[in-house]
């Protein structure tokens, strides 16, 4: 599997401070870290994806033990990139990020959007714990119908079930 993750997305969602109040070189590091270990223990493909730093015509790129580093052009930003990717890599990409308008563009391309949260879960049980775990019921989501539908109600959505399939393979 190979994992696309919007990495100031994701440090500002587990610092829960605006990026304006960090020092972004040491959160970058910090992650990166996290991102190599959890590389180490999964051995599924990595890459994070951070905004600025690249050159003005094309995004530069960089290898850390196995985790690819990417900075966007200093025109595009990094949800753009995201987007770029999974418009290539359609199916074959598991992009990491909370925000709505990369999720809708991402979904439409067929990539499978994982929100940052529920990836930080699976990240701290694979690199603290050394193993992914299990997974609890709560997945399960009542939906009602307002039309009226043949087969089983209760089967989830095959978005959901795709992203369920992912998210367990972590």
């Amino acid at each position: 599997m190979w994992l696309a993750i919007d990495g100031y997305n994701l440090i500002a969602a587990l610092t829960g401070e605006p990026l304006e109040r960090l020092d972004l070189e040491y959160e970058r590091g910090e992650l990166n870290r996290l991102l190599i270990d959890y590389r180490g223990n999964s051995r599924h493909r990595v890459s994070v994806v951070y905004d600025g730093g690249g050159l003005p015509g094309g995004s530069r790129k960089s290898r850390e033990q196995g985790l690819e580093i990417v900075f966007s052009p200093l025109d595009r930003k990094a949800d753009q990139v995201l987007v770029e990717m999974a418009r290539r890599y359609g199916s074959g990409l598991t992009v990491v990020t909370s925000d709505r308008e990369v999720v809708r563009l991402c979904e439409e391309s067929g990539a499978v959007v994982l929100a940052t949260e529920q990836f930080w879960q699976r990240l701290q049980l694979t690199v603290f714990a050394g193993d992914a775990g299990d997974e609890d019921d709560e997945k399960r989501l009542d939906r009602r119908h307002l039309t009226r539908k043949k087969g089983n109600p209760r089967r989830r959505g095959k978005k959901e079930r795709r992203r369920d399939r992912r998210l367990e393979s972590l």
